[in-house]
C-alpha cells in the first residue's frame, strides 16, 4: 500500500503540472451507459449487479428461457469497466458548467470479470488523464511526455510506446478489400501480430484471399513507404512530418516511440490516434494505453467533442517494480518505550515528536523494555525513545539507535532533532 500510494502521489503531481483536475465518479453505472462501448468481448466482462428486491417478480415467462433474454429484466446496473466512459457520461451531465478544453485525471478502481493471472486482475486501479475538446499532435505530444515522465518517476525503463491511427486501419481494410461491416474482425486479426508475428498473420489473411500491404509490417517502422501511404489518409495527411519528428525526437532510454500499423486496441470508441505502452519481455502485457475518441460525450447527450486520453495500468506497473524501501518517502515511526514513567510524560514525548512533524507512538501495554525494543527491531524501525522515572524526573529521553547499537540521553526539547 505504501508503494501504491507513493505511485499515486507521483502520478498526481505530474498530472497537475499539466493542468489536469482531479475527478471521481461512482463505482456503479447504469448498464445502458457501459454496454456497446468496449466491443462484444468487453461487454462479456462487465460485472452486472442484480436488481434489488424480488428481481424475478415482473419477468415475463418467455424471457426466462435463456440467460440473454432474462438479463435485461434482472440487471440494470454494473460496476464500471473503465474510467473513460463514466467520465464522458459525467462531462455530458455537467457540460454547461465546464470550460473546454476540459482536462481531468482520475485514479480509481475498475472491475472486469476476467480470468486472473500475472498482471491481470478482476479489480484493479487505473490512473487516467483525458483532455475533452481537443485532439491532434499537441495533445498527443503532451500525453507521450506525461507517459515518459510518469514511467521515469516510477522507475520503469526500456518501455516502448506503440502508436497507430484508427483511420489508417480503416484505410488498410479498404485497400485489402475487407468488408466494412466486419472491420472489428479485421482489427482483431491484425492485432495478433504482436503475439504470433507478422508472417503467420499475413498467411492467415492470404488463405482467405486477402493480401496485406507490406507497409503494414510493424518491423518496417515509420518507413518512407508508410509515410507515403499516410498521405492517402485525410486525417493524417497534415501530421506526417510532425509524426516523423515526434517519433525520431522523443525516444530515449525510458520510452521509445514506435509506429505500429498493426496496433488495433479493442475498445470500440477510439476514432483517431491509438497507443499502447509495453515493456518487452516483461510478461505483463501493456502497462499504459489510450487513444483519441470522438462523439463519446455526445452519446450521453452532451456536445460533440473530440478527446484524447491515457490510462496507466498501475497494477501491472507495480508488478514490475522492485520492492521499495520508501524510507525517504515515509519515515519510520519512533517507538516510545517506557517502563516506570507516568502516562502523562509518555504522551508528552509523543506530542513533541508529532509537533516536529515526526511519526511516533507509545508502546500500548506494559512490557519488559527488552520486549518493546524487540518489537521495534522486528518492525524494522531504527530508533526507540525510552523513558522511565529517572528520565521523567530530569525531563530527558534516552534515544537508542538500534542499527548502530548506541544510545544517548537528550533533553525532552531536543528529542525530535535526535530522532531525525
Amino acid at each position: 500500500m505504501r508503494t501504491r500510494r507513493w505511485a499515486f502521489r507521483v502520478l498526481s503531481e505530474i498530472f497537475e503540472q499539466y493542468g489536469y483536475e482531479p475527478l471521481e465518479t461512482p463505482a456503479v453505472e447504469l448498464l445502458s451507459v457501459l454496454t456497446g462501448k468496449y466491443g462484444e468481448e468487453g461487454d462479456k466482462l462487465l460485472f452486472r449487479i442484480l436488481n434489488s428486491g424480488d428481481f424475478l417478480a415482473d419477468v415475463p415467462e418467455p424471457a426466462k428461457s435463456t440467460s440473454s433474454s432474462l438479463l435485461p429484466y434482472i440487471a440494470e446496473k454494473a460496476l464500471r469497466y473503465d474510467l473513460t466512459v463514466p467520465m464522458a457520461r459525467w462531462v455530458a451531465q455537467h457540460a454547461g458548467e465546464l470550460v473546454f478544453p476540459f482536462k481531468r485525471y482520475q485514479i480509481q478502481p475498475v472491475w472486469r470479470a476476467d480470468r486472473p493471472q500475472r498482471g491481470r486482475f478482476r479489480e484493479f486501479y487505473q490512473c487516467d488523464v483525458d483532455i475533452i475538446g481537443a485532439e491532434g499532435i499537441i495533445p498527443l505530444s503532451e500525453i507521450i511526455d506525461i507517459a515518459r515522465r510518469g514511467l521515469q518517476a516510477l522507475g520503469i525503463h526500456g518501455a516502448v510506446l506503440h502508436l497507430n491511427h484508427r483511420k489508417l486501419l480503416e484505410h488498410a481494410a479498404q485497400e485489402v478489400g475487407w468488408h466494412a461491416e466486419h472491420f472489428s474482425a479485421f482489427c482483431g486479426r491484425l492485432d495478433k501480430v504482436d503475439k504470433i508475428g507478422w508472417a503467420p498473420v499475413v498467411a492467415s489473411f492470404k488463405e482467405e484471399g486477402y493480401i496485406l500491404p507490406t507497409w503494414l509490417n510493424p518491423e518496417e517502422g515509420f518507413s518512407p513507404q508508410l509515410r507515403a501511404e499516410l498521405q492517402n489518409v485525410p486525417a493524417l495527411r497534415e501530421d506526417v512530418e510532425a509524426l516523423h519528428s515526434l517519433i525520431s525526437g522523443m525516444s530515449d532510454d525510458t520510452l521509445a516511440i514506435r509506429w505500429d500499423s498493426t496496433l488495433a486496441r479493442g475498445l470500440e470508441y477510439y476514432t483517431g490516434y491509438i497507443y499502447e505502452i509495453r515493456v518487452p519481455n516483461s510478461g505483463v502485457g501493456s502497462i499504459a494505453a489510450g487513444g483519441a475518441y470522438a462523439s463519446l460525450v455526445s452519446d450521453f447527450g452532451g456536445p460533440d467533442l473530440p478527446a484524447m486520453g491515457l490510462s496507466f495500468g498501475i497494477e501491472r506497473i507495480l508488478t514490475l517494480l522492485e520492492p521499495r524501501h520508501l524510507s525517504g518517502e515515509t519515515s519510520a515511526p519512533i517507538l516510545v518505550a517506557w517502563i516506570d514513567a507516568s502516562p502523562a510524560y509518555v504522551q508528552r514525548v509523543v506530542q513533541v515528536l508529532h509537533r516536529a512533524g515526526l511519526s511516533g507512538f507509545a508502546f500500548p501495554a506494559p512490557k519488559k523494555l527488552s520486549k518493546q525494543i524487540e518489537y521495534a527491531q522486528r518492525r524494522g524501525w531504527p530508533i526507540v525513545a525510552i523513558v522511565g522515572a529517572q528520565e521523567e524526573s530530569t525531563e530527558t529521553v534516552l534515544v537508542k539507535y538500534l542499527a548502530h547499537h548506541v544510545q544517548k540521553t537528550v533533553p525532552l526539547s531536543e528529542v525530535a532533532e535526535a530522532c531525525r
